[in-house]
C-alpha cells in the first residue's frame, strides 16, 4: 500500500515505503547493483528469521501491525508489519527490524548515514504502534545481517515516545499537502475531460461503437477484448475514452504494446489530441537509454548515476519536463537527463510514476524482472487502465517470459570468460558455473546422441532444494565479485558473473512461480533436450493464464485489441481475464468489399514436407502477382528459410526492385525499406516472414502496397514442446491441434493480410499460397467479409490473370465515374494517396 486518502472518512491510510519514499531516490535497480541486491536480501532476511525462530523462545516472525494517530483533521493509520517479536523474561516487547548490508562495504559508512536513519525510523515507528496497542513496554532491535557470510549485527533501538509521534505526523503532513496539491491538478484534468476532442473531424464506422465498448469497460472495471479489421482505426477509438476516463477518474493508463512500431502509431495519436494538462511519456528499453556507453550501474562506476538524488533534487528536472512537454519521448529525456549528467532511464521512470499515460512495451507490465514498480503493486495497479494493443501476441510473448532456459553452450560461454574477467573470484565463480552445468547434464544424462538437425527431449522432475542450494552459492559468489568491484576492480560489458547470476536467477525465479509448493503445476514443463549445440534444461509455459492474469484482474480495467481474436474464449482464458468480468466486441471492416478481392492457391501444397516441391510454383505465383499489381506487394513467408529458397527460384521481374530485409533488421533499416515504398519509383516486392516487424504493427497508408501474399497459414514447427502444449491444450479444452497450431498460425495470417486495406480509399489483393487455407479446421478462421456464401469459393487457379483483371475492372470503374453526368460504379470510391496522419 502506498497512500490512499478517504476525504469522506477523513482518513489517511500509508504504509513505511510511503513514508519514507520522500527521503530517497532510486538507482541501480538494474544490472549492477540494485536488483540482486533485493533477491540476495531476501534469501538472507529469511535465514535471519529462521535461525532466529529456531533459537529464541517464543519468536513470532511477520506480524502485522497498525497505528491510528491524528494529523490535522484526519486519522492517519499506518500498516506495515514486523519482521519478529519476543517477550524479555520482564515482559518488554522486543521487535526486530531485518535488514540486509554487505559488511566489508557497507558498514564503514553506515554510522550517521541516511541509509540507517530509514533502517531506525520504521523500526522505531513499529515500536510505537506496539507500545500504544498493547500498552507494554518495548524496546527494538535493528538486525544487520551480512548478504555475503550471513553473519548478524544488532543495534539497540530504544523508544523516544514524542519525538516519533512528531516525526510520523511531520511526513503524514508532508504527504497529505502532495496529495491536496495533486488533487487540485486531478480536478482542472477532470474538467479537460469533458471536452476533450476527438483526434478527427468524423468517426469511421465502427468507431463509435468501439468507443462507447471501451468508455464502458473503463467506467465498470471491465476486461474488453475487441477484434476488429485494420484500417478501423482501433487506436483512437479506444485511446480517446480510456484518456478520458483515466483523467476524469484520476488513474493512470498504461498503452502496452510488443513493438516499437506499434508505439510511434499511438505517440502520433496521442499529440493529435488535445491533452491540455495531461502527460504523457514512452519508455524505451535500459540499454538503449544509457548514456554510460557500458550499463554499470552503480555510483562508483557510472557519472550519471553518482550522487544521483542530490542532482535530481538541484536541477528539479522531472517538473521541468513535465512542465514542458505534453508527451515525453525517449530522445528528449535522453538529451536532458544527459545534460544534467543524471541516469536518463532512472528519469523515464520517475516520469512515468507521475505522467497520466505511459507507452511501452508489454515487459514493463508482465515480466517480473523489469514491471514498473506501479504495476506490480496491488494498490496502484487497482487504480490503473491498461490497453494492450495487438493483445494476441501476449500469449506468445508470456510464455516466453516464463520459459526460462538453461542452455550448455550459454553456461559454457560464461564459464570461459570468467578466469579473464573476474580474477579474485574466478575461482569460486567458475566452480559455481560447473555446478549449474552440471544440473543440465544430469538432467539431459539419459537422453542419446540425436542425429544432424534432431532434438531429443524427456520431461524430468523438478528439484527446488538443489535449486535453492545453486541460488545461494551464485549468490555468495555475486556478493564478493561485487564488493571486488567497488573495492576499485574493473567492469566491463557482459560481464560473466552477472550474466551468470541473472540466467540462473531468473530460470529460479520462475521455478518458484512454476511449483510454489515444490511441485510442478499442470501449466508447466521442465523439459530436458540435447541437440548439435549441447544439452539444456528449460521451464516450458504451456499456459501464462496465471501470472498474465494476475496483473489483468488487479487492474481496474483492460482492453485488448487485435484484427484476429478467434476463438475469443482462446485468448480469454489464456491471457488470465476474468470470465465474469470480460466481454468481447467484434466489428466487421467499414470499408468496401469491391475495394478488395481474397484469392487462395488451392493447388498449392506448403506443408513442411512439400516446400522443397512447391517451390518453384510459388516462385511463378508471387511474381504473378507482383506483376499483376499496379504498386509494390508483401510477400510474407513461414521462415526465412523458406523465403530463401523460394526468392532464388523467382523469374526476373523487369521494373520492380525486390527487397529482403536481413533476418535481425535494424530500426534504420526498417524505415529505409518503408521508404524504398512510399518512394513512387519502381514498384518494390518485399520478401519478408508473417509474424516479423513488416507484418504486424506497420502502416502501409495510400498506394504504399497494392497485394499481400500470404505463403503457408504459419503454423508453429512440430516440436516436444509444441507437442506438449497440444496436450495439455487436448486435456482442458478438446481442442488440442487447434489450440497449439491452427490458431496461432491463422493469427499471423489474418494480421499479415490486414496491412493492405487500412482506409476507404484503399484497393488491394490479398493472396494465400496454399491449399489448407480451404480445409477445416483453417477455413473456419478465415474472416466472414473475405468470402460471399463460403470459402471454397475463394479458389483461384491463374492468380496472376485474376489479380491484373481486378485492377483492371477498377480502372474501369474510375473511368467511368469520371465521364460526366455517368452514375456508374459511384459507390465505389478512387484510389487516391492519403496525406500523412496517424492512424486511427
Amino acid at each position: 500500500m502506498g497512500v490512499r486518502i478517504d476525504l469522506a472518512r477523513k482518513a489517511i491510510f500509508v504504509s513505511p515505503g510511503a513514508l519514507l519514499a520522500p527521503s530517497f531516490r532510486r538507482i541501480g535497480a538494474g544490472s549492477g547493483n540494485g536488483i540482486e541486491r533485493r533477491w540476495i536480501g531476501q534469501a538472507v532476511h529469511r535465514r535471519a528469521l529462521t535461525e532466529a525462530l529456531a533459537t529464541v523462545p517464543g519468536y513470532q516472525a511477520e506480524r502485522g501491525v497498525r497505528l491510528e494517530f491524528a494529523v490535522r483533521d484526519f486519522t492517519a493509520v499506518l500498516e506495515g508489519r514486523v519482521d519478529g517479536r519476543y517477550e524479555d523474561a520482564d515482559g518488554t516487547v522486543v521487535v526486530d527490524e531485518v535488514k540486509s548490508l554487505h559488511f566489508a562495504e557497507d558498514l564503514p559508512r553506515l554510522a550517521g548515514s541516511p541509509r540507517l536513519a530509514r533502517f531506525e525510523a520504521q523500526l522505531a515507528w513499529y515500536l510505537l504502534a506496539v507500545a500504544r496497542s498493547e500498552k507494554r513496554a518495548v524496546r527494538g532491535r535493528l538486525v544487520l545481517a551480512d548478504i555475503e557470510t550471513g553473519a548478524t549485527r544488532i543495534r539497540d533501538v530504544a523508544l523516544d515516545e514524542p519525538a516519533v509521534a512528531a516525526d510520523l505526523v511531520a511526513r503524514v503532513e508532508g504527504l497529505l499537502d502532495l496529495w491536496l496539491a495533486d488533487e487540485a491538478l486531478a480536478e482542472a484534468k477532470a474538467a479537460e475531460a469533458e471536452d476533450l476532442p476527438f483526434p478527427f473531424e468524423t468517426l469511421r464506422p465502427g468507431q463509435r461503437e468501439l468507443a462507447a465498448a471501451v468508455e464502458r469497460a473503463a467506467r465498470e472495471g471491465e476486461h474488453l477484448l475487441v477484434e476488429a479489421p485494420t484500417g478501423i482505426g482501433k487506436t483512437a477509438a479506444a485511446l480517446h475514452p480510456l484518456l478520458r476516463a483515466a483523467l476524469r477518474d484520476g488513474r493512470r493508463l498504461y498503452v502496452l504494446t510488443s513493438k516499437t512500431t506499434q508505439q510511434e502509431i499511438y505517440r502520433k495519436t496521442l499529440e493529435a489530441i488535445d491533452c491540455g494538462s495531461a502527460r504523457s511519456v514512452r519508455l524505451r528499453a535500459k540499454e538503449r537509454m544509457c548514456a554510460n556507453g557500458v550499463v554499470l550501474c552503480h555510483e562508483d562506476h557510472c557519472a550519471f548515476a553518482k550522487d544521483y538524488g542530490a542532482k535530481m533534487e538541484a536541477s528539479g528536472l522531472v517538473d521541468r519536463l513535465l512542465l514542458g512537454r505534453a508527451h515525453l519521448e525517449p530522445d528528449a529525456v535522453f538529451e536532458e537527463a544527459r545534460a544534467e549528467t543524471v541516469c536518463p532511464f532512472e528519469v523515464s521512470l520517475e516520469l512515468a510514476e507521475r505522467a497520466d499515460v505511459v507507452v511501452a512495451d508489454y515487459n514493463y507490465a508482465f515480466d517480473p524482472v523489469v514491471a514498473l514498480s506501479s504495476l506490480k503493486d496491488p494498490d496502484s495497479l487497482s487504480g490503473a487502465l491498461l490497453l494492450v494493443d495487438e493483445v494476441h501476441n501476449l500469449v506468445e510473448r508470456g510464455r516466453a517470459i516464463y520459459s526460462p532456459a538453461l542452455r550448455e553452450a550459454e553456461l559454457t560461454r560464461f564459464v570461459g570468460a570468467l578466469g579473464v574477467s573476474a580474477a579474485r573470484t574466478a575461482a569460486a565463480a567458475v566452480e559455481a558455473g560447473r555446478a549449474v552445468m552440471e544440473l543440465v547434464a544430469d538432467a539431459a544424462s539419459g537422453l542419446p546422441a540425436p542425429g544432424p538437425g534432431e532434438t531429443a527431449a524427456e520431461l524430468v522432475a523438478l528439484d527446488p532444494d538443489r535449486l535453492d542450494d545453486l541460488r545461494l552459492e551464485l549468490e555468495s559468489v555475486l556478493v564478493r565479485h561485487l564488493a571486488d568491484l567497488n573495492a576499485g576492480g574493473e567492469r566491463i560489458p557482459e560481464d560473466p558473473v552477472l550474466g551468470l547470476y541473472f540466467l540462473f536467477a531468473r530460470f529460479h525465479d520462475v521455478s518458484r512461480v512454476a511449483a510454489p509448493r515444490g511441485r510442478l503445476s499442470d501449466a508447466f514443463d521442465l523439459v530436458a533436450s540435447r541437440d548439435a549445440s549441447g544439452r539444456s534444461l528449460a521451464l516450458l509455459c504451456k499456459d501464462p493464464s496465471g501470472p498474465l492474469g494476475e496483473t489483468f484482474r488487479a487492474a481496474w480495467a483492460a482492453v485488448g485489441m487485435s484484427a484476429t481474436l478467434s476463438p475469443p474464449e482462446f485468448y480469454r482464458d489464456l491471457l488470465g481475464l476474468d470470465p465474469e468480468r470480460t466481454s468481447v466486441l467484434s466489428l466487421p471492416s467499414p470499408f468496401p468489399r469491391e475495394n478488395r478481392t481474397v484469392l487462395v492457391a488451392s493447388h498449392v501444397d506448403t506443408r513442411f514436407s512439400s516446400r522443397r516441391a512447391a517451390a518453384p510454383e510459388l516462385s511463378r505465383i508471387v511474381a504473378g502477382v507482383a506483376r499483376g499489381c499496379p504498386g509494390n506487394v508483401l510477400a510474407l513467408f513461414p521462415s526465412y528459410r523458406f523465403l530463401d529458397e523460394v526468392r532464388a527460384l523467382l523469374p526476373p521481374l523487369p521494373g520492380h526492385r525486390v527487397l529482403r530485409p536481413s533476418d535481425r533488421s535494424t530500426e534504420l533499416e526498417r524505415n529505409q525499406v518503408l521508404a524504398a515504398l512510399r518512394d513512387g519509383g519502381s514498384r518494390v516486392l518485399l520478401l519478408a516472414v508473417s509474424g516479423g516487424p513488416f507484418s504486424e504493427g506497420v502502416d502501409y497508408p495510400g498506394e504504399m502496397l497494392s497485394g499481400v501474399v500470404v505463403v503457408s497459414p504459419t503454423l508453429p514447427l512440430v516440436s516436444f514442446e509444441q507437442e506438449r502444449m497440444r496436450a495439455y491444450f487436448e486435456e482442458r479444452f478438446g481442442k488440442g491441434f487447434e489450440y497449439a497450431y491452427v490458431v496461432p498460425g491463422m493469427a499471423k495470417v489474418v494480421q499479415s493480410a490486414g496491412r493492405l486495406i487500412r482506409s476507404e480509399t484503399d484497393v488491394g489483393v490479398i493472396a494465400l499460397l496454399c491449399r489448407r487455407f480451404l480445409q477445416k479446421p483453417y477455413r473456419s478462421f478465415l474472416p466472414r467479409d473475405w468470402y460471399g456464401e463460403e470459402p471454397g469459393e475463394l479458389a483461384t487457379p491463374d492468380l496472376e490473370g485474376a489479380t491484373t483483371a481486378f485492377f483492371a475492372a477498377r480502372r474501369a470503374e474510375a473511368a467511368a465515374r469520371s465521364v460526366p453526368g455517368n452514375a456508374v460504379a459511384e459507390t465505389t470510391p478512387r484510389r487516391r494517396r492519403r496525406p500523412s496522419a496517424p492512424p486511427r
